[in-house]
């Protein structure tokens, strides 16, 4: 497994990665706006928001996305740790140890980006994503 850092914020996902380009001299090499998702319901200020995000750097990769409308986004709830899987079964398991006394957010199911995605808040309060590896995180 590795560890990615995944960002959230309020409609400026866009603005601050390319910020970010520039100053950390990274490239964007995903670019994933929520208007391509057709299962998604959105309303005309949402479609050009991103719905994922990436920028390598030399030395690490960041991936971002823009918060659903009506979320708030504050300083601290502004950060999720992904952990990436090539196994299944250890990704169950860490899945499941984690969401242990947490909130499940989004449970883990196949999506077109990966065969297994899912969100929770662990009991202590960090948000993680996890997921089998797409190849769009590698480092």
């Amino acid at each position: 497994m590795k560890l990615n850092v995944h960002l959230v914020f309020p409609g400026t996902c866009e603005e601050a990665f390319n910020f970010y380009k520039e100053v950390l001299n990274g490239e964007i090499t995903f670019l994933f706006r929520k208007k391509e998702d057709r299962s998604l319901q959105l309303s005309e200020t949402e479609k050009e928001k991103i719905s994922h995000m990436i920028l390598n750097t030399e030395h690490f990769n960041l991936g971002a996305e823009d918060a659903p409308e009506g979320e708030v986004v504050a300083t601290g709830s502004n950060c999720k740790l992904v952990l990436v899987f090539t196994d299944i079964e250890k990704l169950r398991r860490v899945f499941d140890l984690l969401s242990q006394g947490g909130e499940v957010v989004a449970p883990l199911e196949k999506t077109f980006f990966c065969d297994a995605f899912g969100e929770l808040i662990d009991q202590y309060g960090v948000r993680w994503l996890i997921m089998m590896d797409d190849e769009g995180y590698s480092a």
